[in-house]
Order: structure tokens, then C-alpha cells, then sequence
């Protein structure tokens, strides 16, 4: 087979459209391990925070990549883009610190200031929601250019004659 026929072409068209849904699924996946891979389960807020911005990025994802038009999720993902960039100040990171976790501590918890684990929380959840808002809006944006833009029709324009019906009456 060459590689000029219609299958390659529409592989290649189909991993050219999913990668913004694989990379927001991957990026929802990061925030449901990231309390546990960057030690900061005890960041009460930050950690619920991720947990259920996660997930719901991971649905979104799921719903852009099974239905027709990826628009309403890559909308809805933006809001938690939002979310994700404003929630350690909102939600103040700093008071929903547990003094026991739900994990047990390693020595080097034990050893490590409270105030490394909350930054880590907190920059955590700025980077994802910069990230989403720029995955989402790139998206958007390229959606929008690339969807046809039509007149509104009032019934009462004319299409202009084509050059070969002009041609017969002038002659």
C-alpha cells in the first residue's frame, strides 16, 4: 500500500485531533497522583483540591474524546482551569494543613517545615491551571478559526450571474 491512501490520512488526522484530549486526560491523571507522588497529602485543601479537578479533567477528556464536538468540554475544562489557578488564595492552602496524615510520614516529612509542603501544593495547582487554561483555550481558539463562517441570509439577495450567463446576454 502507499502511503497516500485515505487510511494513513485519517489515522493521522484522528492522533492530530486527540492529542489535546490525551494531554488534558494526562494532565488530569498528574493531579489525582500528585498529593501522593509530591508529599502533600497533610495540604488538606490542596489535595481536594487536585483529587477532584483531576478527575473531572479526566471526564472532560473522556467526553471530548467520545463525542462530536470537543467544544462544550474544552469550555467546561477552562472553569477549572480558572479554579486550579485561583483555589490556593481562595481556598487558603495554608489553614487546611492536617497535623496527621493520611498517609504515614517518612522520616523526612517528619524532618521537612510544613511551609515546603504547602508550596509545593500551591504552585502544584497554579502550573495545572495555567497549563488547562492554555490547553483549553489553544483549542478554542483553533475551533473557532476553523469553523465556516456564514451570512445570514434574508431571502431577498440575488447570487450574481455566473461570467458564462453574462457572456450569452450581452452577446
Amino acid at each position: 500500500m502507499n502511503g497516500n491512501d485515505g487510511i494513513g490520512a485519517t489515522e493521522h488526522g484522528r492522533r492530530h485531533k486527540s492529542w489535546p484530549t490525551n494531554t488534558l486526560l494526562a494532565l488530569g491523571a498528574w493531579l489525582v497522583v500528585s498529593p501522593l507522588v509530591l508529599s502533600t497529602t497533610r495540604v488538606t485543601a490542596g489535595m481536594v483540591s487536585a483529587i477532584t479537578s483531576g478527575l473531572a479533567l479526566a471526564v472532560l477528556a473522556g467526553w471530548a474524546r467520545a463525542g462530536r464536538n470537543p467544544i462544550p468540554p474544552f469550555m467546561i475544562a477552562l472553569s477549572f482551569g480558572l479554579w486550579l489557578l485561583l483555589a490556593p488564595s481562595v481556598w487558603e492552602f495554608r489553614d487546611g494543613v492536617d497535623t496527621w496524615g493520611l498517609i504515614p510520614s517518612t522520616p523526612s516529612e517528619a524532618i521537612e517545615p510544613t511551609r515546603a509542603a504547602i508550596a509545593r501544593a500551591e504552585w502544584n495547582s497554579i502550573l495545572a491551571g495555567l497549563l488547562t487554561l492554555a490547553l483549553a483555550g489553544a483549542v478554542l481558539v483553533t475551533a473557532r478559526r476553523r469553523r465556516p463562517r456564514s451570512a445570514p441570509s434574508t431571502g431577498t439577495e440575488h447570487s450574481p450571474p455566473s461570467p458564462r450567463c453574462s457572456a450569452r446576454s450581452a452577446a
